[in-house]
């Protein structure tokens, strides 16, 4: 088995297992693929990370290996004043409609629309060049600006709230694994709004890991036993 991902900071997360580091595009997933000699595709990127899933995909597609999606469970609800939202827009809405001064704990892809609309935030990010120099193209200075990495404990997320000035915190429904929980109990120890965004549907992703072992071996069974059969009528 090898684990493709995309930065040093995912690399440093796996345990027991050959990594790869670096993004690629859906050909040189594919020709990776084959030369490693694989026989499936599993997916397992963040639940926003839709390009990641749709360049997997394709990858698999391109050699006709099995595809499976793994996606981290979603929270199953949420306390009485959380504001869910399905779009980016919406949360830029709330927030120009409140005037809150927010934390942003989502990352660096959708900060845009948050600087278009001139609110009055600070971002949290990861402490990676990319994720700086983003935010700098953006125009967003130092003063609001927290980088650090995860895992974040209640208390971490606190003191951010306050290090922000923050009213709201803007987060993803990132599940346990993206310290959802956490967060939500900081926010409500500071006495802050909670909004969520939503993530995207993925009808067919597996939630459960024996369930994903075990779609695994049925993909692989059925695939095998199609090589076969095209191979014996050629």
């Amino acid at each position: 088995m090898v684990v493709s991902v995309a930065t040093a900071m995912g690399e440093s997360r796996v345990v027991g297992a050959r990594t790869e580091t670096g993004r690629k595009s859906a050909r040189e997933m594919a020709e990776r693929a084959g030369s490693l000699g694989a026989s499936a595709f599993i997916d397992c990127s963040h639940p926003f990370a839709l390009e990641a899933s749709e360049e997997t995909r394709r990858a698999a597609g391109f050699v006709n290996m099995p595809y499976l999606r793994y996606s981290r469970p979603a929270s199953a609800e949420f306390e009485s004043g959380i504001s869910v939202v399905r779009t980016w827009e919406k949360a830029v809405d709330i927030l120009t409609d409140t005037g809150h001064r927010s934390l942003l704990t989502i990352g660096t892809r959708n900060l845009a629309a948050f600087v278009d609309a001139g609110l009055d935030f600070t971002v949290r990010v990861l402490p990676v060049a990319e994720s700086l120099d983003e935010c700098a193209r953006l125009g967003i200075g130092p003063e609001n600006i927290i980088a650090a990495c995860p895992p974040y404990s209640v208390d971490f997320n606190r003191a951010c709230i306050r290090r922000a000035r923050a009213s709201a915190l803007l987060t993803k429904d990132s599940g346990l694994e993206g310290g959802l929980p956490d967060k939500l109990e900081a926010a409500a120890a500071e006495a802050a709004r909670v909004i969520i965004v939503s993530r995207p549907e993925e009808p067919g992703a597996i939630v459960d890991l024996d369930a994903l072992v075990e779609s695994l071996k049925q993909a692989l069974i059925q695939s095998r036993t199609s090589k076969q059969t095209g191979g014996s009528k050629q």
